[in-house]
């Protein structure tokens, strides 16, 4: 009996093991419906319209540049805090922008320089300045005085785009 309990046991753990692996392979990051970029889970955005559908992109500034194009009729508008990753009402976050902080940027590095050292190309990102987003503004003002930037809110950030 002994026997035949240790190879189901191997067995079993083995089965479990391999669903396990199996399910964290196949989850693939989301990409931004706007920009293409992959997304960060504590960056995301999420604009839910009037009809149900949600347009989820990979940072609020992309979330900005969206909705001052499309002026969707929007229901709700939901962010992920930068520290927790949990769920918060847009509006209500604080935002710290252009800090020294910028996970969500198109391009490593700096772009060609010329002999005198001069950019050689023009560089346009829509997701910079960075901007994150806290449920608080004591932690949105912890951050800023470690990583640099000015502390924001979505008012003052959506009156800028209109």
């Amino acid at each position: 009996m002994q026997r035949l309990l240790l190879p189901m046991t191997c067995r079993l753990l083995l089965t479990v093991t391999l669903a396990a692996v199996t399910a964290a392979c196949s989850t693939q990051a989301k990409v931004c419906e706007q920009c293409g970029r992959a997304e960060c889970r504590n960056l995301s955005f999420d604009v839910r319209h009037q009809d149900g559908t949600v347009v989820q992109t990979c940072c609020p500034r992309c979330a900005l540049h969206y909705l001052a194009g499309a002026h969707p009729p929007v229901a709700s508008l939901a962010v992920r805090d930068f520290d927790t990753a949990g769920r918060i009402d847009a509006t209500l976050a604080f935002y710290v922008e252009g800090s020294e902080v910028a996970p969500c940027t198109a391009s490593a590095g700096s772009p060609p320089r010329d002999e005198r050292g001069c950019c050689m190309k023009t560089v346009y990102d829509r997701c910079l300045p960075s901007l994150l987003a806290f449920g608080s503004s004591a932690k949105a003002e912890t951050f800023a005085r470690q990583h640099g930037g000015t502390i924001r809110t979505f008012a003052d950030l959506q009156s800028e785009i209109h």
